[in-house]
């Protein structure tokens, strides 16, 4: 009684009599003669293999590596230079008959060394925690629950754990507006307006901005109209219209102080809009236009006590000089004659027998 065996190069085989292995196969064709014979084939390039000691003793220790790893530490296995399964604390033992077959052990309690992307595709999420902080952006890096450090931009990756479990968190450095819509406020003197603002405001340090306060917006949004409700009450409109400048730059102080204890930096406060009742309009309108209309009778007054000034210098002068008081009615007379096309005389009698005596002459 004989058996056949055809053994791949990527096999290794085993005999066995009756349940119990006695005779290991390498790659090739094999004859085994007895009786109760059995072959069990095993493929190497599965890497990790899970063995009986009794079957390993028949195949040879040679043909296997072994990994001890505590639980700091896990391992790769790399075929060829590429990684191709993971480790995890235990003992593991994989085939060693491929040379290019390598372990690489690493410690989790150090960062995760320079990886390719083949490595951190295999490492699954919750053994490595991975981000990449761009340029406007800030990592902040969290190990058992406790804030470690603020990441710079880059690429990171860290090793997570039961233990001490490591979470990233990305936070946007830009500069952001918040539109604080108009509400219903009371000047000094009693009139009833609404005022709308735009706050422009960006993160100064990441970390107290996340840890001090839930919602950054929702505080700065009641800060300014906190301040804006206290500045419009210690001012009359006229004060209010005439200095916005002054209620924006009173807005920025009275924010920077806050928003600083939970790291946020105010840049700027705009009045964006100032809504007055109908009724407020329509006397405005009326002021203004009646400030305007004195303005101009100021004006025209003092042209016309200009001109009045002018004229009584020149009758001054001309009544000192008579000569000029000619010349005067001289030009006078010259621009007349300039516009006159024809002239008709009307005569008497005698005023004819006058011309006709001038003409003869």
């Amino acid at each position: 009684m004989y058996i056949t065996a055809n053994v791949q190069l990527h096999e290794r085989a085993v005999v066995f009599r009756h349940g119990l292995p006695i005779r290991a196969l390498g790659p090739g064709r094999h004859t085994v003669f007895g009786f109760g014979l059995s072959v069990t084939r095993f493929d190497t390039r599965a890497l990790t293999v899970d063995l009986p000691d009794e079957v390993r003793a028949v195949l040879g220790e040679a043909l296997f590596g072994e990994a001890r790893l505590t639980p700091g530490q896990r391992g790769v296995l790399f075929r060829q230079g590429r990684p191709v399964e993971l480790l995890r604390p235990g003992v593991h033992r994989y085939w060693a008959v491929d040379p290019s077959v390598e372990l690489h052990v690493f410690d989790t309690s150090q960062p995760v060394p320079d990886v390719t992307d083949e490595l951190l595709a295999l490492l699954p999420a919750t053994e490595v925690v991975q981000a990449t902080v761009l340029e406007y952006q800030r990592g902040l890096l969290y190990v058992n629950g406790r804030f470690a450090r603020v990441l710079e931009p880059g690429r990171y990756a860290y090793w997570t754990r039961v233990g001490a479990p490591v979470a990233i968190r990305v936070v946007d450095m830009r500069q952001k507006q918040l539109q604080i819509a108009g509400q219903e406020l009371l000047t000094k003197d009693k009139v009833t307006l609404r005022l709308s603002l735009v706050l422009e405001f960006a993160p100064a340090d990441p970390a107290t901005a996340q840890h001090v306060i839930a919602d950054p917006e929702a505080a700065l949004y009641a800060i300014a109209q906190l301040a804006l409700r206290d500045y419009v009450a210690g001012v009359t409109l006229d004060e209010l219209l005439e200095a916005r400048d002054g209620l924006a730059r009173y807005l920025v102080h009275r924010a920077e102080n806050d928003a600083r204890r939970f790291g946020v930096r105010v840049l700027s406060i705009g009045v964006k809009d100032v809504i007055l009742p109908g009724d407020m309009k329509t006397l405005l309108n009326r002021v203004i236009e009646a400030e305007k209309q004195a303005v101009a009778n100021v004006i025209l007054r003092r042209e016309e006590a200009a001109a009045t000034r002018a004229m009584a210098n020149a009758a001054k002068v001309i009544a000192d000089n008579p000569v000029l008081m000619r010349l005067k009615e001289l030009e006078a007379m010259e621009r007349i004659a300039a516009q006159v096309g024809e002239v008709k005389l009307t005569v008497g009698g005698e005023g004819v027998s006058a011309l006709k005596k001038l003409l003869s002459d």
